[in-house]
């Protein structure tokens, strides 16, 4: 891995613009969310990246995370963390550093926080989420299908009775830089919507969780770890406590 002064000169960054080697480490699925806050807050950290495909398995996270960590260059002193819990990834991981991370379930939740309150899932019970650009890297219709690909008519046709009994709402998340209200985009969430007999919604949600992390705004909406540090229980994300190793 290059060192964090190279990656800096490749970016023209001057010391003052790595405020101390901080970096972000970040989910891909929020690729476009992490530039746009930094731009908002007028930050420019070298940003690394966690390949969305690992949130199939926590575990599979979790080692892909430890991974990063452990390669990360030894100047960086912070760790700004652009994601959430996600299913468990971060239990017991250790922070090589100072870490900063939101107290928030997954990637979801984190768009949805447009206010200061301290709520780790801000997702509804029976509801969908589309937040991409492209309403088709979000199409439920076509997950289902390659979920069900290996499975008979019958069993898929009982699947999706239980899919259609289960959601009955899926939201579009209007972040202002997904251009989500123009006719095609939602035409395309329609279509996936009246698959499942479900209704169409807009929610606000936004990047204010992370301009808050990339502009040092640490409240109770995060968890501060030093080095040695893990979360000690990843489920516990209202009163969040840390333990030394």
């Amino acid at each position: 891995m290059e060192p964090l002064s190279d990656i800096c000169k490749v970016l023209g960054l001057k010391g003052s613009d790595t405020m101390s080697k901080t970096v972000i480490l970040g989910c891909s699925s929020l690729k476009d969310y992490i530039d746009e806050a930094q731009r908002k807050v007028k930050t420019n950290y070298p940003v690394f990246y966690l390949n969305r495909l690992y949130h199939r398995d926590p575990k599979e996270m979790r080692d892909h995370i430890t991974h990063k960590l452990m390669t990360m260059d030894k100047d960086v002193d912070t760790i700004l963390v652009a994601m959430g819990y996600c299913g468990g990834s971060w239990k017991d991981i250790k922070a090589p550093c100072r870490l900063v991370m939101p107290k928030i379930d997954e990637c979801v939740s984190l768009l949805l926080q447009n206010t200061d309150e301290v709520k780790s899932n801000l997702k509804e019970p029976g509801h969908l989420y589309v937040r991409e650009k492209d309403p088709m890297k979000e199409n439920f219709h076509a997950i289902f299908d390659k979920l069900t690909q290996n499975l008979d008519e019958e069993t898929k046709k009982r699947y999706h009775e239980d899919w259609k009994r289960y959601y009955h709402e899926i939201d579009i998340i209007d972040t202002k830089i997904n251009d989500c209200r123009r006719a095609d985009y939602v035409q395309t969430v329609n279509e996936d919507a009246a698959w499942l007999d479900a209704k169409l919604g807009f929610v606000d949600g936004g990047t204010y969780l992370l301009e808050k992390l990339f502009s040092g705004r640490w409240d109770e909406q995060f968890t501060i770890l030093e080095a040695g540090e893990s979360l000690s229980d990843e489920f516990n994300l209202e009163n969040t406590t840390k333990s030394a190793i």
